[in-house]
């Protein structure tokens, strides 16, 4: 077989699968950019507990996150394409259901509660105590930490200054 001929083969197969799955690039960067807000305010919860409890965290962004991220937007990608696919090809006689778009909205929505969830953990605004009453504190079990444990040191440290 000639190598021309089979790099044309190999270029004309993989142009027929970007055009394929080319409708979900677009709804792939809103969910990396949900993805980026959550990391930043993730991010912005290590730096707030550091400056709470010193000594109890780096502050620092952690690698063993970024590959968390990495594994997280393959699979959304994957689900994404999927989805379409579905949409498209096994269910083309409904005219169109939009499953993609239902899917990235329902990830998105889960980066937003995630989002929120950073934001009011370890924040004493009042926004942010509403926000609590609902949703988790993200500081022990983002960062590794025992809140309970340090806030008894910091009281213990703070009645022996007294």
């Amino acid at each position: 077989m000639n190598l021309n001929l089979t790099f044309k083969w190999l270029f004309s197969l993989f142009g027929g699968l970007i055009a394929l799955i080319q409708p979900t690039f677009e709804i792939f960067l809103i969910c990396v950019f949900a993805i980026l807000v959550d990391m930043y305010t993730a991010y912005s919860l290590s730096r707030r507990v550091r400056k709470k409890y010193p000594g109890s965290n780096n502050g620092k962004f952690r690698s063993n996150y970024a590959s968390k991220v990495f594994n997280t937007l393959i699979k959304i990608y994957l689900l994404l394409v999927l989805a379409y696919l579905i949409d498209v090809k096994v269910l083309y006689f409904l005219d169109g259901m939009f499953l993609a778009n239902f899917t990235a909205g329902f990830f998105c929505f889960v980066q937003i509660w995630s989002i929120l969830e950073n934001e009011s953990s370890e924040n004493d605004a009042k926004w942010a105590k509403v926000l609590q009453k609902v949703m988790v504190n993200k500081a022990e079990r983002h960062f590794d930490i025992q809140l309970e444990k340090i806030m008894e040191e910091t009281n213990e440290d703070k009645s022996k200054r007294d």
